[in-house]
C-alpha cells in the first residue's frame, strides 16, 4: 500500500503555483464575469503510464464546498481500496485533520491532492483555486427577465468521459 499526499512547488518568484494573483478578492459581485472557486477532479492512471484518464470533475464555489466534494467522493472509492488504504483514508483524511491541512491550503490559494494506490492504479483527487470566466451565450446577452435569465450554464459528465455544456 502507497499513500502519498502531493504538495505543489513554488514558482521562480516565491508564489505557491496556481494561486490567486496579488490583489485578487475572494468572490466577485454578481456583475463581474470573473469569480473565485476551486476546481477539483479525479483522475486515474496506470502507474508507468502517461494515460490519465479524468473520472469526475467539480468546479467548487469555495474550498469548504471543494474538501465536501473530495471527502464525498473519497468515501465512494473506500470499496476498491485495501483495508490499510481504507483507514488511512477514512482516519487521515475524511474524518482527520488531513482535510483540514488542505482546506488551509486551499484557503491561502494553494493547491492540493490525495493520491491512493491500488495495484499498478493510482486513483487522485485534486484541487485549486481557479477564478471562473462567466462566459456570455452564443446569441449574446440574455434579455433582462426573459426566460433562462438566471440559468447558468452547467458542466456535464456524459457517458465516455467527455463533456457536454
Amino acid at each position: 500500500m502507497r499513500v502519498i499526499r502531493h504538495q505543489r512547488q513554488t514558482a521562480a518568484n516565491g508564489a505557491p503555483c496556481g494561486s490567486a494573483p496579488a490583489g485578487h478578492r475572494p468572490g466577485a459581485s454578481p456583475g463581474t464575469p470573473v469569480r473565485s472557486g476551486v476546481w477539483c477532479e479525479t483522475l486515474v492512471a496506470v502507474c508507468g503510464s502517461d494515460a490519465v484518464e479524468r473520472r469526475d470533475v467539480f468546479a467548487a464555489p469555495s474550498p469548504e464546498a471543494a474538501i465536501a466534494w473530495m471527502r464525498l467522493s473519497a468515501r465512494s472509492a473506500l470499496p476498491m481500496l485495501g483495508p490499510l488504504q481504507v483507514g488511512y483514508v477514512l482516519d487521515r483524511w475524511v474524518h482527520g485533520s488531513g482535510s483540514l491541512e488542505d482546506f488551509a491550503r486551499l484557503s491561502r490559494g494553494r493547491p492540493c491532492s490525495l493520491s491512493v494506490y491500488r495495484g499498478d492504479l493510482r486513483l487522485t483527487w485534486q484541487a485549486r483555486p481557479v477564478r471562473f470566466l462567466r462566459i456570455a451565450p452564443a446569441g449574446g446577452p440574455r434579455p433582462e427577465g426573459g426566460a433562462g435569465a438566471h440559468r447558468h450554464p452547467r458542466l456535464r459528465l456524459v457517458p465516455g468521459g467527455s463533456h457536454a455544456v
